[in-house]
């Protein structure tokens, strides 16, 4: 708990959802020289679900996790209506010029019912992950898809 990113990793525990800690769900990726794993942490079935990640200069380690933890979370905070994001994957659009977050989450209308999202993400020229999203409004569709 001493760790400086026990804070939003804790929260179903700090706002008693849950009387445990625990993280999982991990995806790696190579970007660059760098290796990036993200991981879910928080209780799958609370509001406080989110993602963060960690990098490395290897896939075995050691990571260091990110100072902009969590970069994927609930935004009802902020007038959104999403809560319980988590579990993620990554895909890339047809032309590999675009990177995607594809998770789970739960929205005001969908209640305990857990949806699929997809939203853009990146990494930014000093190596920071950046997740644009969650969003619940209509996207543009990736770079590289044909038209009709």
């Amino acid at each position: 708990m001493k760790d400086k990113q026990a804070e939003w990793e804790s929260r179903s525990v700090t706002s008693k959802e849950v009387a445990r800690r625990w993280t999982e769900g991990s995806v790696a990726f190579q970007k660059g020289d760098t290796y990036y794993m993200m991981y879910s942490a928080n209780y799958f079935g609370g509001k406080n679900y989110a993602v963060g990640y960690a990098t490395a200069k290897s896939p075995l380690g050691p990571f260091t996790k990110a100072a902009n933890n969590p970069v994927l979370q609930k935004n009802v905070d902020k007038d959104g209506t999403v809560t319980g994001t988590g579990h993620n994957s990554i895909t890339y659009s047809p032309d590999g010029k675009e990177m995607f977050c594809v998770y789970h989450g739960r929205t005001t209308a969908t209640g305990d019912e857990r949806v699929v999202f997809i939203d853009r993400m990146k990494i930014l020229p000093n190596g920071k992950l950046v997740v644009e999203g969650p969003t619940t409004q209509p996207q543009l569709l990736p770079s590289g898809v044909n038209r009709p």
